[in-house]
């Protein structure tokens, strides 16, 4: 019986039920003193409601899907995954930025030679375009720090959470400073990945649009983001060397934002993510009800009316357990060129960090193939 089946939760307030009702009926019977009454009215109240919070739980899991079953809840699930290619159907000069602090983290880190461990900075800065202020945490290769390398241009992947997440959840909770190190022995070409979250409005959900009034996040991406990286960092230069992701919707602006500026990030990764923008009480009105702007952030419509930009993107989801796939599915279907597309998907999995790291591995080697600095 699955983990998120209606079968398996509706057994489970059935119990509830029953329990509470043998409760009513037997609570005047027990009422004989002594302590083995007493154990079992207690006993009696700590399972009704423990069972009513595992109902409680298993129900909102299933909403949600933090859990897809039985083997995602005790990790067996974690088969490597593998990348399959989609088949289609038929830099300016850099400007300084002033208001910016550079920190180097972790007194044991700082201990390392960054020239074989490499670095983890955090990097503070204003955009010049948008005015927004954004917190990352920059991982920098050892190459970055070698003499061979002084003077090299590296790859830059932006790495987006979800939303409400906030960088610090890529740190400590996906470990993707360690998946990266584990990428880089592995033989994954040197980057630099600038860990951020998708929304510079909190607790705003902007999905990464440019709101009416408001804050113009996808333009903080677009231009102040590769500015900022530009002024303090050896980057890239061109498109070639850019890329983008993130999950759930960080997935979705990783995607959208490579989509609407090919010529800043020529490549995009989503895991877990999905390509219709979600407005609710979150996000407010991001499009001041203009039908053109809204039909411009949903990604299945630019792929059915406007020409398709010359990116590469990989989309990543778990055939069970993630209520996005079948969207992930419509989307990778209606490729076509000149962009091109590579599916990544697991035979099941949550919409939890868990799998999101699973997805990790595959997609920095596939950056590592397309990413070059120029």
């Amino acid at each position: 019986m699955g983990l998120t089946g209606g079968g398996f939760i509706a057994l489970l307030f059935l119990v509830v039920v029953v329990l509470f009702a043998f409760t009513v009926w037997w609570w005047p019977r027990g009422a004989r003193p002594g302590p083995g009454t007493l154990a079992a009215r207690i006993g009696l109240l700590v399972g009704t409601q423990a069972v009513t919070l595992l109902a409680v739980l298993v129900a909102v899991n299933a909403h949600f899907e933090f859990y897809s079953g039985w083997d995602d809840l005790f990790a067996t699930n974690a088969a490597p995954a593998k990348i399959k290619h989609v088949m289609a159907k038929a830099g300016g000069p850099v400007k300084q930025i002033d208001t910016a602090t550079i920190k180097r983290l972790g007194s044991a880190a700082a201990k390392r030679d960054p020239a074989v461990s490499g670095a983890t900075e955090e990097y503070r800065f204003q955009g010049q375009a948008t005015g927004l202020s954004a917190e990352t945490f920059v991982l920098l290769p050892p190459q970055y720090y070698q003499a061979a390398y002084a003077k090299t241009k590296f790859p830059v992947v932006i790495v987006l959470t979800g939303y409400p997440g906030h960088p610090t959840a890529l740190l400590h909770t996906m470990h993707f400073p360690e998946l990266v190190r584990q990428g880089e022995r592995a033989g994954v070409p040197p980057a630099i990945y600038v860990l951020m979250r998708p929304t510079e409005a909190p607790p705003r959900d902007t999905e990464c649009a440019d709101v009416p009034g408001g804050p113009q996040v996808e333009s903080f991406f677009a231009t102040d983001v590769p500015l900022a990286m530009a002024a303090h960092y050896r980057v890239a230069v061109g498109r070639a060397g850019w890329g983008i992701m993130g999950d759930s919707t960080g997935g979705f602006c990783a995607t959208k934002i490579a989509m609407k500026h090919p010529d800043r990030y020529s490549a995009a990764a989503s895991l877990s993510g999905y390509f219709s923008t979600i407005q609710d009480l979150t996000t407010g009105k991001l499009f001041d009800g203009n039908k053109n702007l809204a039909n411009e952030s949903n990604l299945l419509w630019r792929e059915k009316h406007l020409p398709a930009p010359p990116i590469s993107l990989l989309v990543a989801s778990c055939r069970v357990g993630e209520k996005t796939f079948p969207e992930n599915e419509r989307f990778l279907a209606a490729i076509r060129p000149p962009m091109k597309a590579d599916s990544l998907f697991l035979p099941s999995g949550g919409h939890n960090y868990r799998t999101f790291r699973r997805m990790v591995p595959a997609t920095l080697r596939w950056f590592g193939v397309r990413l070059k600095a120029e």
